[in-house]
């Protein structure tokens, strides 16, 4: 049976690399991205592809998303949280972490009709020096101020998220990962003198087809062979700090995130 792949941040970089790899292997794709002109090239690169324009800093367009996405699809086997950027103050978490986190919530019902579907979210190594509160994720924080703080409090969010998703989620059949993919050479890369410095470093810096090659074996991978609510680097586990795998941390950002 062919796969519906749900794709957001989908127009560049890792999500366009990942959907590239998707059609090449027959499956169905639903492309999401904030910029129609990308948007709609990525769709031509692409073999049996819907586009589905949203920009991920507004929750009204990321609810009409779903809503389109929901018209076009009655199952989704896999759906990849890969939408992010570089942003102060509370949009680090709107766009990184609470979109994804409700478009997954709007998609629910078409992950459980799959029987067996999976949610793979892009994180980061940033997680390591998030300043994340839980209860409050999208407080105007002085710490946030600085885009890279902010933006690993979002992927300490993404990890939260995975692992409580696995503890809500698996016994309806849906196996939520997260990856850590790598300093990516990408448009989002250009904007950081921090991935510049950090760009000889071949371990760390990678082409978006390397990252999405990771990506693709997360999505692909016999179930039995990854861990619910594992967080992965190059196919391996990779540790994660304990902010970002308390599940008392988990389940109150979850509970916080609904009221958000």
């Amino acid at each position: 049976m062919t796969r519906t792949v749900v794709i957001t941040g989908a127009s560049a970089g890792i999500g366009l690399a990942a959907a590239r790899r998707f059609a090449a292997q027959g499956d169905r794709l639903i492309l999401l991205g904030r910029d129609e002109r990308r948007l709609a090239a990525a769709g031509s690169l692409c073999a049996n592809s819907t586009t589905v324009r949203a920009d991920f800093g507004d929750l009204d367009q990321v609810r009409a998303a779903a809503r389109k996405v929901r018209d076009a699809c009655d199952r989704i086997d896999v759906l990849v949280n890969n939408a992010g950027g570089l942003y102060r103050g509370p949009k680090a978490l709107v766009v990184n972490h609470l979109a994804g986190f409700r478009l997954a919530h709007d998609l629910l019902d078409r992950l459980y009709a799959a029987g067996s579907s999976r949610i793979v979210t892009t994180a980061s190594l940033a997680e390591a020096w998030g300043v994340l509160d839980v209860d409050n994720p999208l407080k105007n924080s002085l710490w946030h101020r600085a885009r890279w703080l902010a933006y690993g409090s979002s992927k300490q969010a993404n990890i939260l998220f995975t692992g409580e998703a696995a503890r809500r989620w698996g016994a309806h059949g849906v196996l939520p990962v997260a990856f850590f993919p790598g300093l990516v050479r990408s448009r989002f890369a250009s904007s950081s003198p921090l991935f510049m410095l950090a760009k000889p470093i071949p371990v760390l810096f990678s082409s978006p087809d390397r990252a999405a090659g990771q990506l693709q074996w997360l999505a692909d991978a016999p179930a039995a062979e990854l861990v619910p609510g594992g967080y992965y680097f190059m196919r391996e586990r990779f540790p994660a700090t304990p902010r970002s795998t308390s599940p008392d941390r988990a389940a109150r950002l979850w509970e916080s995130s609904l009221r958000g």
